[in-house]
Formats: structure tokens, C-alpha cells, sequence
């Protein structure tokens, strides 16, 4: 009688994916266990052939059977191995006899990166493995991690000095946006209880058929040298090490949502906008939580987290500098700016150019338009309270670039420079370049993120005021 630890532990670590996934996000009315093909929930397997995916694909399809699932196998190629398409072709098959709906990507993976090879193929791996997801709306991707990969990827952690997120390995569910593209497919990790050899087991057992990667014996890859020379010498140190090292990593896994957790409504007191924060407010916190408020705040904006020597030169200049300082500090697409104890968080692109010269434009009743050189749109909305309608039909607009010396004559307020007005809304140099202002008949007349002028107001049903709307 064949053991069915495997089978028991894999469809209860399912269930509790299932629940998490389904129950607890805008999906939750897809798992229902019948209805139409296009209710019922789709899940997939990130299958390669080995070993652990080829026990992952029968558990599943077997699960995916008794529930009414929708089961996808997704295999990438690599190009890496003088093997690849025979694996490929190994894949199809193997699906194609179990009636499993297959798909398969080739990606072109840089041997020069300089991220390693390692972390070159994952990403490409990921990013395939996210298109398919979406193409096949696959809210679910499942891959076949174990307990012995859970150990390698804490060590690796462990070596490189990582934090709490790193020493708490991987979850069972989660979500990889930054790896997968998007951040409504997620993550499971049903087998992270069970070790590679109860897999193994398993398989021969019931005679399964797979591929062996000859490169799994590499050790020039870090994986691989952890795999074949470290553990074995801490195993044969400490027998069961890598029992206990999983549940330091589940530990370190529930410190890591306390401290997300902590984040957030840290976020909560800190946050001008998505992009900003109050350093005022932030330096109350003291410097560890300050630390874990940026953290969180980079995550949530979809960045990774720099090295630690980076966030010291980093904090070193933002934080400790002047209220007054102006500090631009470039990180991986981004820039992190300071104005006024305010830090922003901005897209670093490159192509965006400044306005360097005035366009004209002439009104004729419609609702809005676009100004490319501002990279925004100008609408047009009528009003009690505004310019006359058909004086504005009648006039040219000259839409000129920021210049902090033109005048401004805002409602109950005196006329005051545009750099004073600007300074007194908090608005920060670098925006203010891609606020268009508008003159009549060489008056200006509004300014983006000021308003309109108040001279020349006039009231009655036919005026229009003036709104600007910059690109997301």
C-alpha cells in the first residue's frame, strides 16, 4: 500500500491556499465548486519535468479533478541546456496523455547579466510564467517548492546578511507583482512541509516518469554549492537542522507581517500622497521603526529593497540634512527627492523633457484638451464664476512654461510672483516645470496648480474656468 502522506499533506496545504486566495480577495465568488467553465476557479503549475514538479503535476491533477478546477501546466525554456527541447517535448507529452491543458513559453536568458545567471533565469522564468497567468486568467500558480528548497533559500539569505523578510524565506501563498507582472496572481506553495525525499519516494512509488537536470549538480552556482557542500557538512553537525532552520524561517515569517503590519499604519500617519511622506512625522517614530516606514513604503511602490549601504548614504542625506536641502537621489527607475521635510518618491524618465518653448491654442467649445509638451490635459468647464465664453472663443491662448518672476492675481489673495505662490502651496521646483500657465492677451490667466486669475472674472451662465490634469 502506497504511503499517502504526499497526497494528505499536499491537498490540506491546497485547501488553505484555496481559502486564502478565493475567500479573502475580489475572487472569492469563483470557488464554487460548479457552474459555467468560465466561474470555475483556474489554477496552473509551473511544471519543468524534474522531479518535484512532476509529483506536483499528479497531485494537482488528481485535486483539480475532485474539485472542478481548471488545471493549466506552464513549462519554460530556457535555452540554457543542450536538453531544453527534449524536456520541452517530454512536458507536452506527459500532459497530453493526463489531459492537462499545456502551455509553454521560450525566453532569452542573458549569460552576462549582471545579477548572475541564476537570478537572470528566475526573472525571465516569472515574467513568462506571469503572461500565461493572465493570458488564461490564472488567478493561481502554483510551483513545487519543498521544505529542502525552503532550507537553501534561508542559508542564502543567511550569507548575503539579509533582514527579517529574507530569513523568513518563503510563504506557502503570496504574491510576486515585481517578479509576475501584476498583482492579482499569486503564489502557492503547497509541498514547503514535505522534503524532497518524501517526494522522491513518492514518485518511484508510483513509477512517475521525469527529466534530471544535469546542471542541478553545478556548484559554481550558489544554489547548487549550498546544496551539495554546506549542507551536508551542518546536517552531519546538527542532525534535523533543517527541520528547525523551517521553523525559525516561519518565525521569522510572522515577526516579518508584525512589522508589515506596524508599516502600514506608520504609512498611515506619515503619508502626503502615495508618492510623499512627512518626515516631521516620521522622525517621532525613532530611527528602527523609521527604517521599517521606508521599507514599507518602497515595497508598496512596487520597489526592491536597495542595499543596506545605499539606505545609510540615503538616510544620511535626506533625513539628516536641512528642512531646506533639495537632494536627489536616483534608485532603480526612480527618484527619491526632499522638499521642505517632505521626501517624494518619483519615476526617473529619462525621455520626459521640460517645456522649453510657448504653443498656442484657440478654444471652440470643447470639453478638454492635451498639451504633450506639459504632459497633461487642460479642461475646460463652465462655471458661475469665470472667464466669458465668448471672449475665450474669440482669443488666442499662449501656453508658456514655468517662469517664477510672471504675476498672479489669485481670488481674495494679492498679486504675488508665481515662485512665492508656488512656495506657499508646498509645490516643489521639479513639478512646477510641467505646469503650463496661460495668458490672454499677454496676462496670464492660470497656472497650473495655483488656479485661475481673478481679474477678467466675470459671472453669469456662459463662463469657463480653467483645470489642469498631468498624466499619471
Amino acid at each position: 500500500m502506497q504511503d499517502p502522506v504526499v497526497e494528505n499533506t499536499f491537498e490540506r496545504a491546497l485547501d488553505t491556499i484555496l481559502m486564502r486566495v478565493f475567500y479573502n480577495s475580489e475572487n472569492a465568488s469563483l470557488f464554487s465548486g460548479g457552474g459555467e467553465s468560465s466561474a470555475v476557479p483556474a489554477i496552473a503549475i509551473a511544471y519543468s519535468g524534474g522531479l518535484d514538479s512532476t509529483v506536483l503535476l499528479h497531485c494537482a491533477h488528481r485535486f483539480a479533478a475532485e474539485k472542478n478546477i481548471r488545471l493549466f501546466a506552464f513549462h519554460i525554456h530556457h535555452g540554457l541546456n543542450r536538453k531544453a527541447d527534449a524536456w520541452l517535448n517530454h512536458c507536452e507529452a506527459a500532459c497530453m496523455e493526463q489531459g492537462i491543458r499545456f502551455e509553454s513559453r521560450k525566453v532569452r536568458v542573458d549569460r552576462g547579466s549582471g545579477d548572475g545567471i541564476e537570478a537572470e533565469a528566475r526573472s525571465k522564468r516569472y515574467a513568462a510564467l506571469g503572461e500565461m497567468c493572465r493570458k488564461n486568467e490564472v488567478t493561481l500558480l502554483l510551483t513545487a517548492h519543498h521544505e529542502d528548497d525552503q532550507v537553501e533559500t534561508v542559508l542564502m539569505h543567511l550569507m548575503r546578511g539579509t533582514g527579517i523578510a529574507g530569513l523568513a524565506g518563503m510563504d506557502s501563498v503570496t504574491q510576486a507583482p515585481e517578479l509576475l507582472g501584476d498583482t492579482k496572481t499569486w503564489v502557492g506553495r503547497p509541498f514547503l512541509s514535505l522534503s524532497r525525499e518524501e517526494l522522491a519516494s513518492w514518485a518511484k512509488a508510483k513509477n512517475l516518469s521525469c527529466v534530471e537536470d544535469d546542471s542541478n549538480n553545478d556548484t559554481k552556482y550558489t544554489r547548487n554549492a549550498i546544496r551539495h557542500r554546506l549542507i551536508p557538512v551542518l546536517s552531519d553537525m546538527f542532525p534535523g537542522f533543517g527541520n528547525r532552520l523551517s521553523r525559525m524561517a516561519q518565525h521569522a515569517r510572522s515577526a516579518n507581517k508584525v512589522l508589515n503590519e506596524t508599516g502600514r499604519q506608520d504609512l498611515e500617519m506619515c503619508r502626503i500622497s502615495q508618492n510623499a511622506l512627512d518626515l516631521v512625522k516620521a522622525g517621532k517614530l525613532g530611527p528602527d521603526r523609521m527604517d521599517n516606514l521606508f521599507r514599507c513604503w518602497l515595497i508598496e511602490n512596487g520597489i526592491r529593497i536597495p542595499s543596506a549601504s545605499w539606505y545609510r548614504q540615503a538616510k544620511k542625506q535626506i533625513v539628516d540634512s536641512r528642512a531646506d536641502a533639495q537632494v536627489d537621489l536616483p534608485l532603480k527607475g526612480y527618484v527619491l527627492r526632499k522638499y521642505r521635510n517632505r521626501v517624494f518618491l518619483e519615476k526617473n524618465d529619462k525621455k520626459r523633457m521640460k517645456p522649453l518653448t510657448s504653443c498656442f491654442i484657440r478654444w471652440n467649445g470643447e470639453r478638454s484638451t492635451r498639451l504633450e509638451p506639459w504632459y497633461g490635459t487642460l479642461f475646460f468647464e463652465e462655471c458661475e464664476n469665470g472667464l466669458d465664453s465668448e471672449w475665450l472663443k474669440n482669443s488666442i491662448l499662449r501656453i508658456d512654461p514655468y517662469r517664477g518672476n510672471a504675476q498672479l492675481k489669485l481670488h481674495k489673495r494679492p498679486t504675488k510672483k508665481l515662485k512665492i505662490l508656488y512656495q506657499e502651496a508646498g509645490i516643489p521646483l521639479w513639478e512646477r516645470a510641467f505646469l503650463p500657465l496661460i495668458y490672454m492677451e499677454d496676462e496670464l490667466v492660470f497656472a497650473g496648480g495655483l488656479g485661475q486669475s481673478a481679474r477678467h472674472a466675470g459671472s453669469g451662465e456662459k463662463c469657463v474656468r480653467f483645470r489642469w490634469e498631468p498624466a499619471a
